[in-house]
Parts: C-alpha cells; sequence; structure tokens
C-alpha cells in the first residue's frame, strides 16, 4: 500500500522507474508522461455530455507531486497535449498554455514535446513559449520517444537505441469477479520489439480510463501490432493502491477469456 502522502513508485531497472502514471529516467533526470488530452470536456460537451472543465488541474496537480518525488528537471511529453484533431478550441488554447506556464516558470522545468496525431494547430503555442516540438520522435541518451502512431522511425533501429518509449494506446485491463463487477485500470506495458525494450505509458489524463488489452482487440499502434505484445509485461497503477505487476498480457487474457472462448 503506497503512503498517503506519496505517490506509487516501481523500479524497474537501475535507471528507470514507474513514478504515478509517468516514467522517470534517472540517467537523464528526465520525466516522461503522455495523453494529456485538454480541452477533451469541450468535445464532449459538443455531444451533449457536459462535465466541469476539471481535469487539467487534476493533471497539474499530479505532475507537481511527481517531480516533487523524483526531483525531475526534464520533462517530455510523449504527444496528444491536446484532444481536438482540428484546429485549437478556446478552453485548448487557455489550458495549454497556462499548464506550459506553469511547467515552465513554476516548476522551472525544462520541457519538450514529441508530437501526436492530436497535436494539430499546437505550434503557435509551443513557439510562443519557446518550448521545442518533436516530430516525430526525440533521444534522451539511449532512448527513442515516441508518441506511437506511426511506425518506429529508422532511427529506432540503430545499435545505439536501447529503449522506445511510447503513448497513444491508453493501456488499460479490466478485472472481473465471480458476479460480474469489474474496475478498470491503467497500466504500463513493458516489452520488446526488434531487440529493444519498449515501454508504454498510460494516459494521464483522467477522462481517459484507456482501452483493455487483456482482451483480443487490434491495438492502435503499428510498432504494437507488430510485437508480440502477449509477452509483454503489465504494471497496473492505482494513484492511491499502488502500482503492482499483473504478468504477461497472454497470461490475462487466458484469464479474462469466457469458458465458451476457450
Amino acid at each position: 500500500m503506497a503512503d498517503a502522502s506519496s505517490l506509487p513508485r516501481l523500479k524497474l531497472s537501475r535507471n528507470l522507474e514507474l513514478v504515478g502514471l509517468g516514467l522517470y529516467i534517472s540517467d537523464e533526470d528526465t520525466l516522461l508522461i503522455a495523453d494529456l488530452h485538454i480541452g477533451y470536456e469541450e468535445a464532449l460537451s459538443e455531444d451533449g455530455i457536459f462535465i466541469p472543465p476539471v481535469q487539467t488541474a487534476e493533471m497539474r496537480a499530479l505532475i507537481s507531486r511527481m517531480v516533487r518525488e523524483t526531483g525531475a528537471s526534464k520533462l517530455v511529453l510523449l504527444g496528444d497535449i491536446k484532444h481536438e484533431f482540428g484546429d485549437v478550441t478556446r478552453q485548448e488554447w487557455r489550458e495549454t498554455s497556462e499548464l506550459l506556464s506553469f511547467l515552465t516558470e513554476e516548476l522551472r522545468l525544462s520541457v519538450s514535446v514529441v508530437r501526436g496525431n492530436h497535436d494539430n494547430y499546437l505550434i503557435p503555442i509551443l513557439k510562443k513559449m519557446n518550448i521545442s516540438l518533436y516530430d516525430p520522435h526525440a533521444t534522451v541518451g539511449s532512448s527513442l520517444l515516441i508518441h506511437g502512431h506511426k511506425p518506429l522511425p529508422v532511427e529506432g533501429f540503430a545499435e545505439s537505441v536501447k529503449l522506445i518509449v511510447m503513448g497513444h494506446e491508453h493501456p488499460a485491463i479490466v478485472l472481473r469477479d465471480e458476479l460480474g463487477a469489474k474496475v478498470k485500470l491503467k497500466v504500463f506495458l513493458d516489452g520488446e520489439y526488434m531487440g529493444k525494450r519498449v515501454i508504454v505509458l498510460p494516459a494521464l489524463s483522467p477522462l481517459m480510463p484507456g482501452t483493455e488489452v487483456n482482451v483480443e482487440r487490434k491495438l492502435l499502434s503499428p510498432l504494437l501490432r507488430e510485437a508480440r505484445v502477449d509477452d509483454f509485461r503489465v504494471y497496473a497503477v492505482d494513484i492511491e493502491a499502488g502500482i503492482y505487476d499483473f504478468g504477461l498480457i497472454k497470461h490475462l487474457r487466458l484469464v479474462s477469456s469466457t469458458p465458451s472462448e476457450l
């Protein structure tokens, strides 16, 4: 059980640690997060679903905690900062600008962005704030950072690249009890592709619970569709309870199958 005053953390290796909903690379003093989807509330309202614009404040608080606990001086956002595919909405412009100002001015972080498929028209905001945008990838030490909506760029096959970190998939698992009640948990995925270690981050957005990977479905990411994703390890995260190793996807899928599917 995680301490109520601290975020759940789990060491994956000497220099890699899961912290909250992010990955901290200690050798590079860099925190990685993905899929904020700022402005999602406004998109929902257009579909007749009205909820208050609260998620950016929640993400701001969570990022602050992750930065405080890791001591990170650098933050990389792995795409889908905003939600709408088209032009920037009023909510997206306002809340994205406010969040980036908070990160750079109050937390004094060096912030950079890897472009995601939702990040059209984001460039004016980033230019105004002198924040670097990388498309389709950035590198931090021996790690290649991508959003995940495109095939792995040729640079990802270089011998110097040991780790690929991505978002886009919004991975989650659904657990059911014998009465049929279910709970969905966001997860990290940890596996291998073409000899490189791959870590997939959960969505930071609290309004994006994720799509379960413990049932058979077509994956969003071209990289994951080509990888042996059944052999990826699942780390489920609950901010209040902790981060737990749930084993391999293939075992979770077997447990999730109904008798008629076996």
